[in-house]
């Protein structure tokens, strides 16, 4: 008896934990810029876009550890943080990655940190 509690304590643990990243995964789009917990500053960079390559479908970003090129794939996210203007959050496209905007890159894979998994924009004016 005791081990099957155990073995069913251990089992809502782990689905609570896959709950949680999957929520969270499902409402990244509407956490400001640098505010997402455990995923900020650990497995994303923060800084401002310095180039884009509309054909090789790149970004250059420009942050605290200097300039990196950042592949942007059909299946990169990209959302627009319109937190500033007091407004709801949007699904962007790559025309919104510009030049001179801020933005939070969270990579494919956080090793190679190549390519974006998904890439929040800063919105400050209407």
């Amino acid at each position: 008896m005791r081990i099957v509690l155990i073995v069913f304590g251990v089992a809502i643990a782990v689905l609570g934990m896959s709950l949680h990243a999957h929520g969270q995964q499902a409402t990244e789009r509407y956490i400001p810029i640098g505010q997402s917990p455990g995923v900020s500053q650990k497995l994303t960079s923060i800084g401002e876009i310095a180039d884009v390559d509309q054909l090789q479908r790149t970004v250059t970003l420009l942050g605290p550890a200097g300039q990196q090129t950042i592949s942007i794939t059909d299946s990169t996210r990209i959302w627009l943080d319109r937190t500033k203007l007091k407004q709801t959050n949007l699904t962007g496209t790559f025309a919104d990655l510009q030049k001179g905007r801020r933005v939070e890159v969270k990579y494919a894979d956080p090793q190679r940190r190549q390519v974006a998994d998904w890439v929040k924009v800063e919105i400050t004016q209407p």
